[in-house]
């Protein structure tokens, strides 16, 4: 039995136990960051966000980076459609199976439900500075997909995710047994945070189709 917290799992420890591989080019993933290009500038909102994360990103700590960008931009994607789904914060979630026990806190994830999360689509775990990060994120981001995989019970239906590390985005895709993950999204970078903010409002037309909501 092996028991640990969310926050000390490896991902190659998540690809042994519970026999997921990771793929070049998984299908879905593909699908997900293919979005258009634009050389169109940024809207003021955004702009404004983003120069002061490239002028502050080496100096903020954890709490600061989440209030001072994280919690911004994912405010202008708004991820709220009630009743149907909503964004739910620091959420204990615990994993049980024959031969493993976890749990721990999710930092911040989409899943339907009022007061509690009932079905996940959609995480953001790691609000990690650029400097003096720790542990693995992606381990910490794929433990979790695979504890709402099993909660879900549709291995096949993909689960979304990113992990971030300071300024870098890395957005993730598990379905069934294998995942993938993204390049490297510098969100000081205006072309790269428009692309991320087309690829973040994609997440909200999947769940529309998965929940057969109108877009």
């Amino acid at each position: 039995m092996i028991k640990r917290p969310f926050e000390q799992w490896l991902f190659e420890d998540v690809e042994s136990v519970f026999h997921i591989d990771r793929v070049k080019n998984l299908p879905a993933l593909v699908d997900w960051l293919t979005v258009p290009a634009t050389l169109e500038p940024l809207p003021p909102k955004y702009e404004k966000i983003r120069t002061s994360l490239a002028d502050n990103v080496e100096m903020w700590n954890e709490d600061e980076l989440k209030m001072m960008f994280i919690a911004l931009f994912l405010a202008e994607i708004d991820f709220n459609y009630l009743p149907y789904y909503k964004v739910f914060t620091q959420r204990y979630f615990a994993l049980n199976t024959p031969e493993v026990e976890a749990a721990g806190k999710i930092e911040w994830l989409v899943a339907t439900g009022k007061q509690t999360p009932k079905k996940p689509f959609f995480f953001l775990q790691e609000y990690k500075p650029e400097k003096n990060s720790s542990n693995d994120p992606l381990g910490q981001l794929l433990i979790t997909m695979v504890d709402a995989q099993l909660l879900n019970g549709t291995p096949e239906q993909p689960l979304y995710g990113c992990y971030t590390i300071g300024r870098l985005w890395f957005f993730v895709v598990l379905q069934g047994s294998d995942y993938g993950v993204s390049r490297a999204y510098d969100a000081t970078q205006t072309d790269d945070l428009g692309l991320m903010i087309q690829v973040l409002q994609k997440v909200k037309k999947y769940i529309h189709q998965m929940l057969n909501l109108p877009d």
